[in-house]
């Protein structure tokens, strides 16, 4: 079983090492899958999994409650913890006039807060 780590809760978890991830960053990083480059006005597929690295838990213990994707406010999901799957995944078409900066993709955990990560994608 796992513990309730609180400093996890007290903002945005990032991996501290990116080329090295510890289990915990694995089984809750969420994996942005986007193109590199989108026309604008254009409408292309994002996907957001949290668990792909490592299989993330779907019981009523241990949990991801939302996956959000930002590029201004684009999608949300809300999971429930019988869920079957161990891999929570958001799938939006998103369509971008001009760049705002990186897609970002946040999840959060019942028991290890929230978790972001971000994906560069230039519109031309």
């Amino acid at each position: 079983m796992m513990t309730l780590t609180p400093d996890l809760f007290a903002g945005v978890n990032a991996p501290l090492d990116p080329a090295n991830l510890t289990d915990l960053e694995k089984r809750h990083l969420p994996v942005i899958t986007a193109p590199e480059t989108v026309k604008a006005g254009e409408f292309f597929e994002v996907t957001v999994e949290v668990g792909r690295l490592l299989p993330h838990p779907s019981e009523r213990a241990h949990f991801i409650h939302v996956i959000e994707l930002y590029a201004g406010p684009v999608a949300l999901a809300s999971f429930s913890p019988t869920a079957v799957t161990t891999s929570p995944i958001l799938k939006a078409s998103v369509r971008l006039s001009k760049n705002l900066g990186p897609l970002r993709a946040r999840e959060a955990c019942n028991l290890h807060g929230i978790w972001e990560a971000t994906k560069d994608v230039a519109v031309l």
